[in-house]
């Protein structure tokens, strides 16, 4: 059965620290423990996961990834019921609620796929409810689930510039963490960029470098978070795929879905 719990409106600004969760799998059958992590990521804490899927499975999956990308056409498809999985570019796309400039590879559960990727990060999403205080096992099924889906966001921020905007997503009863993995590392796939959060203005906490390969970090989706500029002073080139990569492991709300909040972008400095 679920807990309720109340989500603060805003987090309180103080020095964040960064800790590791220790044994992945583990944690969701710790109730003690998932409590402290979820008060400590509500006061604004970061967590990470080591290496809780290993490179040597995520590398075919990056390769497969990128030949889909290079020989097919990206098109958008809005988030509905029997959506199919797809990819997209998004260069700065004026109708995003968040500015970005990625390309973004989308699965959702009632789709298949090689690798039978949401059995592969399940724990993921378990971890992901249990810390939102939710049945581990919610926003899984073929079916949506109050209104929502899990949705797989493997997204590649091109180097040249691929960027993310500071915004914070929404917290509501479908979430509190938005948690991603690392599918990539600075200083070896990218050398400058890479995701922070910003839990006072113009304080940036970098993450990037905190995570290698198969690591997951999570953090109250309500922080102020981006993605710097990958590596602005190279050329572009989309058809490379070269640069940062990440898994989103998301619990998005469906197109008709008026109740819950879009994810909001905060001003820029210059604006």
């Amino acid at each position: 059965m679920s807990e309720t719990i109340e989500l603060p409106t805003s987090l309180v600004p103080r020095a964040v620290r960064i800790e590791e969760i220790g044994n992945h799998d583990a944690l969701v059958r710790d109730d003690d423990r998932v409590a402290e992590i979820r008060e400590r990521i509500q006061g604004g804490d970061v967590y990470i996961a080591r290496r809780v899927v290993s490179r040597e499975r995520l590398e075919p999956i990056r390769d497969y990834l990128r030949r889909v990308g290079r020989n097919s056409l990206p098109n958008y498809h809005p988030i509905r019921r029997g959506a199919p999985n797809s990819h997209r570019m998004n260069r700065w796309d004026p109708r995003s609620y968040v500015g970005g400039c990625f390309h973004q590879f989308s699965f959702f559960p009632w789709n298949q796929d090689p690798f039978d990727l949401f059995e592969l990060f399940r724990s993921v999403y378990q971890v992901k409810n249990r810390l939102s205080a939710l049945d581990g096992s919610r926003f899984l099924g073929t079916e949506p689930d109050a209104g929502c889906t899990a949705r797989l966001s493997f997204q590649v921020y091109p180097r040249g510039g691929g960027a993310l905007k500071l915004h914070a997503d929404p917290v509501d009863h479908h979430q509190l963490v938005v948690p991603s993995l690392a599918l990539s590392r600075r200083g070896e796939d990218f050398e400058t960029g890479g995701v922070y959060i910003e839990p006072e203005p113009g304080r940036p906490v970098d993450l990037e470098g905190e995570l290698d390969w198969g690591d997951v970090v999570y953090f109250n989706a309500r922080q102020a978070h981006a993605v710097a500029p990958v590596d602005p002073d190279q050329p572009m080139d989309w058809l490379s795929f070269s640069g940062r990569w990440a898994l989103v492991l998301a619990v998005n709300k469906l197109e008709s879905n008026q109740e819950i909040a879009n994810s909001k972008e905060f001003p820029s400095k210059e604006g």
